[in-house]
């Protein structure tokens, strides 16, 4: 036989059962690594993409920090307009009367604007004292009111969206203490 006719027939003979197993198992492995390098790949591309995601979310926190009074502000600057022409030309008054007036509808501007994002001022004139919402700074002995009723407001409190951003500085009335006349 010539070397040709060897390889002939080594080339038309079957493979062993091992050899197949090997190839099954090489070509099976081939895969899982080709899986492998694609998983990793895509788990390279998701931490980058959450990377860049938190990063923007920070910046955009930071904004919304730095920027999130600028709608009230807009709107307070002609209140801060008026108080500074009302300043400029009260030099020039005579009456006081008129830089009252003024003031008063610059107040009535300002409290406007204010209404209009949400603060409400704390009701508490007959009121009963509701710890919520008021702070007592003084218990006065009275026969005209009830116990527990607000007699005086001493500062205004204000209410922002239904939460209570400051309590209402008031005077609570208490039991008129007996005496006896003996």
């Amino acid at each position: 036989m010539t070397g040709k006719g060897f390889e002939t027939k080594r080339s038309k003979a079957k493979e062993s059962p091992k050899v197949t197993i090997a190839k099954k198992t090489w070509e099976a492995a081939k895969k899982k690594a080709k899986l492998a390098d694609e998983y990793l790949e895509r788990l390279t591309r998701l931490q980058a993409d959450f990377e860049n995601y938190r990063k923007r979310v920070a910046r955009e926190r930071e904004d919304l920090f730095k920027f999130a009074n600028e709608n009230l502000i807009t709107e307070l600057l002609p209140v801060l307009d008026n108080f500074e022409r009302a300043l400029k030309h009260s030099n020039d008054v005579k009456d006081i009367s008129t830089v009252t007036k003024g003031v008063e509808l610059i107040e009535k501007q300002l409290r406007g604007v204010l209404e209009k994002e949400g603060l409400k001022v704390i009701e508490t004139k007959d009121e009963t004292f509701d710890p919520e919402k008021h702070e007592a700074v003084e218990r006065v002995a009275s026969k005209k009111y009830p116990e527990g009723t607000i007699v005086e407001e001493i500062q205004k409190g204000y209410i922002l969206n239904d939460r209570v951003i400051r309590p209402a500085a008031v005077k609570v009335s208490k039991k008129k203490p007996v005496t006896s006349n003996q």
